[in-house]
């Protein structure tokens, strides 16, 4: 499973702060880094915000994964992003993308990426990203 922390933070680390974690998931559930294209395979997330903040905090969460094809460009998984709302209370979350049919048979480095858009609508300061490493997509 990667790693990441939160990138985007306008205040102290005890009032706020995160960690992220993204792995790439087989249809029986197991860790993997090689798939086949047609089968049931997900990118499963997880993220935890801590601090005094973490009641006071709206909006949405967005999440999408970007698979960029080693030598071939890049693109965004799901399309619109995933949509949470913030949870008061509560700073933990868990997602799970999936991924069947979307890649063409390559080998891809994988990023989680998690944004947020405030209760009014704009660009939020919460954020982060996880680099997965390479996967292959097989046929």
């Amino acid at each position: 499973m990667a790693t990441g922390e939160f990138q985007v933070m306008k205040v102290p680390a005890e009032q706020l702060t995160g960690i992220l974690h993204g792995q790439v998931v087989d249809p029986g559930a197991q860790p993997t880094n090689v798939v086949r294209s047609n089968e049931g395979w997900t990118v499963d997330v997880s993220w935890e915000v801590t601090g005094e903040l973490v009641d006071w905090l709206a909006g949405r969460w967005q999440l999408e994964i970007i698979a960029d094809l080693l030598g071939g460009g890049e693109t965004r998984h799901p399309a619109p992003p995933v949509e949470m709302t913030f949870t008061p209370g509560s700073g933990r979350y868990t997602a799970s993308v999936p991924m069947r049919g979307e890649l063409a048979p390559g080998t891809y480095d994988l990023v989680v990426n998690l944004t947020t858009t405030t209760a009014a609508g704009t660009a939020g300061t919460l954020g982060g990203f996880v680099v997965i490493s390479k996967i292959m997509v097989q046929e």
